[in-house]
């Protein structure tokens, strides 16, 4: 006889991730340099419980969720004039070529070419 499933602290409300008890996950994350081990003791939670819960509400990891959510605020720096370095500082990476990886990854074209597109 199989346990019936335990339901999920987490939940999704527009573009965020809220926990049961309101925080939101993507500016906890902000606020801990997308740091995933951090966020999960933080919550009360290990890394793998984390990634359970999140995964099983929105169908994502925490460190995918994260890399999205970063990829997100660089466009939009990039929108605003900051430079690209700054920025990979800024969003908590601790080399610049992850954070060209990470971009690209996401929007299939390097920083500098996303940052082209974007500017005038």
């Amino acid at each position: 006889m199989s346990r019936p499933p335990t339901p999920t602290p987490f939940f999704r409300k527009g573009d965020r991730v809220y926990d049961k008890s309101g925080v939101d996950l993507l500016q906890l994350a902000e606020q801990n340099n997308f740091n995933v081990k951090k966020v999960a003791s933080i919550l009360g939670f290990t890394v793998i419980q984390l990634q359970r819960h999140v995964e099983a509400a929105i169908g994502l990891k925490p460190k995918d969720l994260f890399c999205n959510h970063r990829a997100l605020l660089a466009k939009r720096m990039i929108t605003e004039g900051v430079n690209l370095h700054d920025i990979s500082a800024k969003l908590g990476y601790l080399y610049y070529s992850h954070f060209c990886t990470d971009i690209k990854k996401f929007y299939g074209i390097s920083p500098k070419q996303l940052e082209k597109k974007l500017q005038p």
